[in-house]
């Protein structure tokens, strides 16, 4: 199901060239397959139980009109923080080939501009340690000490208090 926010399969509002937009949620299985789990057989099991919640959004960024950066933000609370209005990052993933080239922050960009207008308080995530650096650039704090997620690897709790 779309909601009314998603454009068209393929599309992008900066005529294909570059840029984010809002994606549908089976668009981002592809960049989650590849960069995120490998471990899994196929695109369907790429698929998240959040990712047709109403309050939950996908953004994609795109190159020449290839999607090439996912990101999906959803409504989660998280005991850690006081903030009452939270949303989560998960499933965050550039393809290899572009890494650098600033597409993640483009999906971040994109998803804080809308985050803001939903006067979103806090915006967390479960960021691998190789991504540390990149959340770092773009603003979050890290909270705690690694933990280990299971056939995936070492992650760190990390946020961004927005303002409202």
């Amino acid at each position: 199901m779309m909601n009314n926010r998603q454009c068209v399969l393929g599309n992008s509002p900066f005529g294909g060239l570059k840029g984010a937009s809002f994606i549908q949620s089976k668009q981002t299985y592809p960049l989650r397959l590849e960069v995120l789990w490998q471990h899994k057989n196929n695109l369907e099991e790429c698929g998240l139980d959040i990712d047709e919640i109403e309050t939950t959004f996908h953004v994609g960024a795109f190159k020449n009109g290839e999607l090439v950066s996912v990101g999906t933000f959803l409504v989660q609370q998280n005991e850690k923080f006081e903030e009452k209005y939270q949303y989560r990052l998960r499933a965050m993933a550039t393809s290899p080939k572009v890494r650098g080239e600033n597409f993640g922050k483009e999906v971040i960009d994109f998803a804080l501009k809308e985050l803001k207008n939903k006067e979103v308080e806090l915006l967390w995530c479960d960021a691998r340690e190789v991504a540390i650096g990149f959340y770092e650039k773009m603003g979050f704090n890290i909270l705690g000490d690694f933990y280990e997620v299971p056939m995936i690897g070492k992650h760190k709790l990390m946020y961004k208090k927005l303002e409202v």
